[in-house]
């Protein structure tokens, strides 16, 4: 199977392509595909819960759906460091499978995958 790297950069001010990059890191994951997702700059708003559970798409599709189906095929979201520090988020309040990272990392994953950015 392949690696695949979703990068997503656009948090709530952009939902169509939020929620659609989260969901086909689901549909690759669902395929046995090793999946890494990463959230940087205004994308590290996902890392809430609670405000992932209030967006839906035009299609129906719900961002709390798609990251509660990442969460379950065990799917590591990545979450840029100096993006979440400067939003205020920190490890402690990040949800099962988010952790903080670095641009370090993602470029050491991208070498290895195949990389869809949002």
């Amino acid at each position: 199977m392949a690696k695949f790297l979703f990068t997503l950069s656009c948090g709530p001010e952009a939902p169509v392509r939020a929620v659609r990059a989260m969901f086909l890191a689901k549909v690759a994951a669902g395929k046995g595909h090793e999946v890494t997702v990463f959230l940087l700059d205004d994308a590290v708003y996902w890392a809430n819960l609670g405000m992932a559970e209030k967006v839906r798409i035009p299609t129906g599709d719900a961002m709390i759906d798609q990251i509660r189906e990442l969460q379950a095929k065990g799917v590591k979201i990545l979450v840029c460091k100096p993006c979440a520090e400067a939003r205020l988020i920190g490890g402690d309040d990040l949800p099962q499978n988010f952790e903080i990272s670095t641009a370090s990392v993602m470029i050491d994953i991208a070498v290895e995958a195949k990389v869809f950015s949002f």
